[in-house]
This record gives C-alpha cells, sequence and structure tokens, in this order.
C-alpha cells in the first residue's frame, strides 16, 4: 500500500482498520490466556445453560449472548468471553457514526478511538460482563435519537424501541437514559417533536413489550432482581461516606484515562460551549457520574458502576478537545501510554511468571487455579468420612459454587450452597440450596468469622484438612472443609 494511498483514506475507512486490528489483537490475547473464568463469568456461563426470562442477581441478555456464542464456539474459557472485543467495537463504531452525524467526521473519529483505548474497555474486552450488551444498547439509543431530532423515520424508531428494550434486558442501569430524555422532551423542540409523535410511542411501546417479561418474571421470584439492586445500595449504615466518594472518583482516572478523565471534567464543567445536542449528550454522561458519586458517599460504589457515562464521555472530550491543539495532543500521548500498559499487560498475562513478575497476580488471582482447586475437592470427596460416602458438596460462596460447577465438580458430586438466611442471597442459594440428608455432606466455607453460625446448622460438624491452591506470586485460595451432618436450614436472618 503506498503512501499515497494511506493518506487519501477517509477517517471511516481509518477507524475500521483501527477497529478491526484491534479486535484481532484483542481476541488473539483473550484465546492465548491462560486464566480460568472468575466466578461472575462462570455464573453467567450456568446462566446461559438455564435461558430464561431473569436471574437473582441480573436481567436475561448476558445469559442470551453466552448461549448463542457458546453454541456455535463451545464452552471453552475464550468461547464464553469471545462477544466483549466484538461488542466493545461495534459499541465503537456507533460512537462513531453518532458523532458524525451531529458534529463531523473528524471528532467521530477521536470520539470513537477515545472510547476504543480507554483502559475500562481495554479491561472489559477480556472479560463477559454486563456492561458490554449494556454500553452498546446505550449507544444505539443515542443514536436513534440523533437521527430522530433530524428526520424521525420508522426506522431509527424501530432501533430506538428495540435498543431500549434489549438494554433494560441487560442492565437496570439503561434507565439513567430516560430522565435525560424526560428533560429534553421538555426543553429540546426537536426531541419533543420525535418523541411524543406516534414513532416516539411505538418505539416506547416496543421497549415495554421487550421489558414486561422480565418484570413478570421478577414478580413470580418475589421481585429477586430488583432487591438485590436495591441491596446494591447498601444505604443502612453510615449515610457520609467522604474516602468511599474519594476513592470511586480516583477509579475513574483509572476507568476512563489519566489524561482524558481530567478533560472530561473540565468540558462538563464548560458545558454551555458546547453546541445544543452536545449539551444533552454532556447530560449523559454527567447524569451517571453524579448519581454513582451520591451512592459512593452515602454508601459505596464500585468503579464500574458508572459505565454508562462513558458512552457519551468519548463524545463530550472530542467536541471539546478538537478545536484545542495542545489538548488533542495531550490526548494522543494519553492514548498511546495507556494502551501500551494495556498490551503490554496482556502480553504478560499469557505467561503467568510474567504477570507475577510485573506485579499482576493480586489482579488475577480469582482467575487462576480452578482446575486445581476442583482436583483437590474431588479427591476428597471421594475419600468420603468415618467410612461413609459424601452426598454433595456445599459451598457458602456463589463464585466458588459457580466455578466448581464449570470446572467438572458436579460431574461427581452435587453441587448446593449453605445459605445464611432463610431468604436467597444469590441465585445458586435460590436454585440450590443445602437439604437435609441422611448421609454426610462435603462444607467448603471461603468466609471467616462464620464456625459459629456452622456449627449451628448442623447436628454434627467435624473440621477437614483445609485446602490451599498455590496461585502464583504469593498469592494462594484457601477453603476451610469440614464434614457435616444433620444439617438444618436457618430459621432467621443473619447478619452479613
Amino acid at each position: 500500500m503506498s503512501v499515497m494511498s494511506l493518506k487519501n483514506r477517509s477517517y471511516s475507512e481509518w477507524l475500521l482498520l483501527v477497529i478491526v486490528g484491534t479486535l484481532i489483537l484483542r481476541w488473539t490475547l483473550m484465546i492465548a490466556s491462560p486464566l480460568d473464568l472468575h466466578g461472575d463469568e462462570a455464573q453467567y456461563w450456568a446462566w446461559s445453560r438455564d435461558l430464561d426470562w431473569g436471574y437473582f442477581s441480573k436481567p436475561p441478555l448476558i445469559a442470551w449472548i453466552i448461549a448463542a456464542f457458546t453454541s456455535v464456539f463451545g464452552q471453552a474459557e475464550w468461547a464464553i468471553r469471545l462477544p466483549s472485543a466484538l461488542l466493545h467495537s461495534l459499541t465503537t463504531w456507533v460512537i462513531y457514526i453518532t458523532t458524525r452525524k451531529v458534529f463531523d467526521s473528524r471528532t467521530g473519529f477521536w470520539a470513537a478511538c477515545f472510547y476504543l483505548f480507554m483502559p475500562g474497555v481495554w479491561l472489559s474486552s477480556t472479560i463477559i460482563s454486563t456492561d458490554v450488551p449494556l454500553l452498546l444498547c446505550w449507544a444505539l439509543v443515542l443514536n436513534a435519537w440523533a437521527y430522530l431530532r433530524e428526520t424521525p423515520s420508522w426506522p431509527r424508531s424501530l432501533q430506538l424501541g428495540l435498543a431500549l428494550g434489549f438494554g433494560l434486558l441487560a442492565k437496570y442501569a439503561m434507565l439513567f437514559f430516560l430522565p435525560i430524555l424526560g428533560v429534553a422532551i421538555l426543553f429540546d423542540k426537536k426531541s419533543r417533536r420525535a418523541l411524543l409523535g406516534t414513532k416516539g410511542l411505538a418505539a416506547g411501546a416496543l421497549a415495554a413489550a421487550l421489558f414486561i417479561p422480565n418484570i413478570i418474571w421478577n414478580l413470580n421470584h418475589d421481585f429477586a432482581t430488583l432487591s438485590h439492586t436495591a441491596e446494591n445500595a447498601n444505604l443502612s449504615g453510615s449515610l457520609l461516606n467522604p474516602l468511599e466518594l474519594l476513592s470511586f472518583w480516583g477509579s475513574q482516572f483509572g476507568v476512563f484515562g489519566p489524561v482524558a478523565f481530567p478533560v472530561l471534567i473540565i468540558a462538563l464543567f464548560n458545558w454551555q460551549r458546547l453546541p445544543l445536542f452536545g449539551r444533552w449528550i454532556a447530560g449523559l454522561a454527567l447524569l451517571p457520574l453524579f448519581i454513582i458519586s451520591l451512592e459512593a458517599l452515602l454508601s459505596r460504589a464500585n468503579a464500574n458502576w458508572a459505565a454508562t457515562a462513558y458512552i457519551a464521555a468519548p463524545i463530550v472530550v472530542a467536541v471539546y478537545a478538537v478545536t484545542r491543539p495542545k489538548l488533542m495532543t495531550a490526548l494522543k500521548i494519553g492514548l498511546i501510554a495507556q494502551s501500551a500498559v494495556m498490551i503490554i499487560s496482556g502480553i504478560a498475562l499469557t505467561v503467568p511468571a510474567w504477570a507475577n513478575a510485573i506485579g499482576l497476580s493480586n489482579s488475577v488471582k480469582r482467575s487462576r487455579g480452578w482446575s486445581e482447586t476442583v482436583q483437590v475437592i474431588k479427591e476428597v470427596y471421594e475419600e468420603g468420612h468415618d467410612g461413609q460416602s459424601f452426598s454433595g458438596v456445599a459451598s457458602d460462596n456463589r463464585l466458588v459454587f459457580y466455578d466448581a460447577l464449570y470446572y467438572g465438580l458436579n460431574e461427581i458430586a452435587p453441587l448446593s450452597m449453605w445459605k445464611l438466611s432463610p431468604a436467597p442471597g444469590n441465585h445458586a442459594e435460590m436454585i440450590s440450596p443445602l437439604t437435609r440428608t441422611e448421609k454426610p455432606v462435603l462444607l467448603l466455607t471461603y468466609y471467616e468469622g462464620r464456625d459459629d453460625l456452622y456449627y449451628e446448622d448442623f447436628e454434627r460438624l467435624v473440621p477437614l484438612d483445609p485446602i490451599n491452591i498455590d496461585l502464583g506470586g504469593g498469592k494462594s485460595r484457601y477453603l476451610n472443609v469440614w464434614a457435616g451432618y444433620g444439617y438444618t436450614p436457618p430459621e432467621a436472618a443473619r447478619a452479613r
């Protein structure tokens, strides 16, 4: 390819080359990775083997996606994670065409790059999580809104309804989009014309039709998902936690990028200088950050809980920065530096000794050693206790339960969950609670400080040799092991 032909390529062509090249790299590193499934990933995989309209902690879309990919590529770890990098690539393209529509191709190109090379997206592309389909649906809703404002059409109305409905089936955080749409209907004439007419109402009806089966599932399961989502807020403790807020904001530098995040904050403070629709897009970045910051202050917040901000955020940063050459230079340097770090880390993770050498062992300890762990559990299970065979294996931790399930413990032993309280605390407790049996059960305990509760629930509880698996880099997995006789489920709630 000649230098002249490279120079003559459009922003669209350049971006497609970047997206495809990045996708190939991410898939290559994913397939080469020796990491086991994290417990959350194993949980989503288990759901994909039992498709439904809902699960205890999440709506069902993640399970449907995994089921679709594993039906084609098999049940290997890489096949389960395969959708993530692909969906992030599609999201990148949607961000580009949306920004190109509202602003111009150059701004769209950089908005797409700011998203594609975000540290959070690099990480998210290597695992399977509910945020991945949520972000694609969020981008598609924004894209449909941008087009409907200018030229209302039935295809865009259909896109809006489908994207909103499937977004709600991905994660309830999709609801953060609705207040911005509502305010836009009040104060933006173009949005009001597009969304209050028959096309907008049809989109809303379509989204509701997709979401209603999940509501019915919740009705039939004591509002399990909605209750779990509310419990995550954890507002029962101290209602002023400034250190949690600082921790959350510090984590956002790692999610969006150490250069891009300060630029985002500056751009949001200068939102009046943005074009009209750019201000609405800024609102889509600001609202999730504000809500999750408030939650962090009142309780706690994980770094990814404001993930929906990072569809609009790259657009806001690109719009603000493209006319400021020095700022763009700093952002480009930031992109190169953070991508280099992520690529080096990704390569290192393909060789455990390298990962240990650069200090990544703590970050991946929950995705190591599960095959070895399950093999040891199998050996203990097959030995039995006091001349009796075990009736099954029970765990007090859902992540242990699901990883044991994925790595084949259920091939020789029924798996169940010891419950802290009568009401289930997770999906595993809901579908596989430990019940009383005549034979002893092999109990694996992960949590510390609950021994009195274990003894309370069993007529006889005999401690066995603990399991201690070397995970490399000075990390280990430690599980206490017990032979439990005469189990009685708890009759009253106990503090978690």
